[in-house]
């Protein structure tokens, strides 16, 4: 159990550090000004749906690790309950702006699979909140555990910007195509992985008879 508990604190230690890696060096600089020439010279042309994305995009980064953490989860009811309410807003604005983002990237490759993880970003976040409605627990927690997921991917598909992985498509010599496998790669890998670890392994448990 003690080894578990190590583990777990690694791994929430690694997210956090790449979520807040990623922040300070992709996403601060549009809340002081910095404005990407891809988006429109203004605020109000397509400039307003990225800001709108890093809004709810810090909310659903940093309120995720806070939601699964067992001990403030259960101590904290209220603070758990608020703080679910804000990465559900926070997720679905990210999630539709990602959508609107997604329909004049540069990158047209990319284009597809950015627009299957908005859907599926805004459809698992949905799909919690339904689900908590309910009084479903155990569906609420899966459903925001692959929320979470899809924020997490963008960040993933932002890392191969800041740092070195060109290792990974070093045989691909198109810039566009090396960028267009980096969204799929990203965008899918962290999905399957918390389906084969939350869902595949224990369906295969021995039933005791």
């Amino acid at each position: 159990m003690k080894t578990k508990k190590i583990l777990l604190i690694i791994f929430w230690t690694l997210i956090i550090s790449v979520s807040a890696y990623f922040y300070f060096y992709n996403a601060l600089g549009y809340f002081f000004g910095y404005r990407n020439e891809r988006f429109g010279s203004t605020l109000f042309e397509n400039q307003i749906w990225f800001i709108a994305h890093m809004i709810g995009a810090t909310f659903s980064l940093f309120l995720g690790p806070i939601q699964f953490w067992p001990s403030i989860r259960k101590k904290y009811i209220s603070y758990h309950r608020v703080a679910g309410k804000l990465y559900i807003i926070g997720s679905l604005i990210a999630g539709i702006s990602a959508f609107r983002l997604s329909l004049i990237y540069d990158c047209m490759g990319c284009r597809y699979s950015l627009v299957l993880l908005s859907i599926v970003f805004l459809l698992t976040t949905s799909l919690a909140w339904i689900s908590i409605k309910r009084k479903n627990v155990v569906a609420h927690r899966q459903f925001m555990i692959r929320s979470y997921t899809c924020a997490l991917a963008f960040v993933f598909i932002r890392l191969y910007q800041i740092l070195p992985l060109d290792f990974l498509y070093s045989s691909i010599d198109d810039t566009e195509v090396q960028r267009t496998v980096n969204e799929w790669i990203f965008s899918l890998v962290p999905l399957i992985t918390v389906e084969i670890v939350m869902i595949w392994i224990p369906s295969i448990k021995k039933i005791k008879l």
